[in-house]
């Protein structure tokens, strides 16, 4: 059976090994790739990523949501979206979007976030989900903003990714804080 989660616009659902083409598609595009801290240097990264995703959709104690956005009504890939639950803490779990360049806009990526909150804090009852992002991209940083998660640190040059050292914004929201927030 496909995990599913359905938003105003999308529908978050397990990858498939049709969706080979639009990872590559993602990891092929430098302007998508500058700020995305996943090796998806070649194809056989690639394969082995989506291999991961498609058996983590097997396990009954899953702990890792790796998921295709796509637009309602016609299917359209619009991305790749992520919430991991932390091995060694259980109660936390990290979110991420990927998305192509045409669902930059129009708050595709709040959509994604809000609908991953509430899967995580709802269905899952974390207790701490977190979002990171390069320092640079403030448009992710907006994102996460506007959903409600609040600045906690940058780590500093922490790794070199591709052609840069790469300082991380990290984020997060409690389920308080969630529960709190007026939508």
């Amino acid at each position: 059976m496909v995990f599913r989660i359905t938003t105003e616009r999308l529908i978050l659902e397990d990858l498939n090994k049709k969706d080979l083409v639009h990872i590559q598609r993602i990891a092929r595009d430098p302007g998508i790739m500058k700020y995305v801290l996943i090796w998806l240097e070649n194809d056989e990264q690639v394969s082995t990523f989506l291999q991961h995703a498609i058996e983590e959709t097997g396990l009954t104690d899953r702990m890792s949501y790796v998921l295709a956005a796509r637009k309602k009504g016609s299917g359209e890939f619009a991305g790749l979206t992520f919430l991991e639950i932390d091995p060694e803490l259980p109660s936390t779990g990290e979110v991420g979007v990927v998305l192509l360049p045409d669902y930059w806009a129009n708050r595709y990526a709040s959509e994604i976030l809000l609908a991953y909150l509430e899967f995580g804090f709802g269905t899952l009852h974390l207790h701490r989900i977190f979002g990171k992002c390069d320092e640079l991209n403030l448009p992710s940083a907006r994102v996460m903003e506007h959903c409600g998660l609040t600045y906690e640190g940058t780590l500093r040059e922490h790794v070199w990714l591709r052609d840069h050292w790469r300082s991380t914004r990290y984020y997060g929201i409690l389920d308080s804080e969630f529960a709190s927030l007026s939508r």
